[in-house]
């Protein structure tokens, strides 16, 4: 009986210990990666300044928080015992940010890297998809599928980001007597991707946290 009793105060420290550190590890992670990924926008931003990287500089700050804001938002809702392709993926699409970096104002090659951070942020949602079962919400059903339809909805916009990117790389390659604006083209794309997360993401954790009685507005 004091063994039994054991075995399971050990199998819930065991447990409790897993669930903190999946949060807490994935925001540090992201954090240093992003702090190496913002010193290296900032120093290839002002040694050549013009509005086409003033603006791709902008956009791409704003993808560096909105990548914090979903891994920051998904540490709330949901926990689980990290793997190994738990640590490989924050990694990668975080890593996946520092490449634009470098390409300030080259059109094909910016949109490029975009598109593959897109395109690869989409294929990391389907692991998240599978892996998030509804034992997370307990009995509630309608939380879980809520929060699978935010996924879906992400996952669907950040695809569709990803291919217009690689579109506009495409197009500035073939016709590079147009390349400024076809860099404005993809600095509107990727803007336009951002928005549509972030307000995916408010509306769809409000909801999911109004089912909690937690007061959490959209965009508060």
């Amino acid at each position: 009986m004091r063994g039994g009793a054991i075995q399971a105060l050990s199998r819930e420290v065991l447990i409790q210990r897993s669930l903190q550190v999946s949060s807490s590890g994935f925001i540090t992670i992201i954090s240093i990666i992003q702090g190496v990924a913002l010193a290296l926008l900032a120093q290839n931003t002002f040694p050549h300044p013009s509005p086409l990287v003033g603006a791709q500089s902008v956009s791409l700050l704003l993808v560096f928080v909105t990548v914090f804001y979903f891994y920051l938002s998904m540490s709330v809702l949901l926990r689980w015992a990290p793997s190994f392709l738990d640590c490989f993926l924050p990694f990668v699409i975080a890593g996946l940010e520092i490449p634009p970096a470098f390409f300030l104002g080259n059109v094909p090659a910016w949109n490029g890297w975009l598109c593959a951070l897109w395109l690869f942020t989409s294929a990391g949602l389907s692991v998240t998809i599978k892996w998030s079962p509804p034992s997370h919400f307990g009995a509630d059903r309608d939380a879980h599928r809520m929060l699978h339809r935010l996924l879906h909805e992400l996952q669907l916009t950040v695809g569709a980001g990803g291919v217009s990117a690689g579109l506009v790389a495409l197009l500035a390659h073939q016709f590079p007597g147009g390349r400024p604006w076809w860099g404005f083209l993809g600095v509107v794309a990727v803007l336009t991707t951002v928005a549509m997360v972030v307000a995916r993401t408010e509306i769809r954790a409000s909801q999911i946290h109004a089912r909690y009685g937690v007061n959490r507005p959209p965009f508060n």
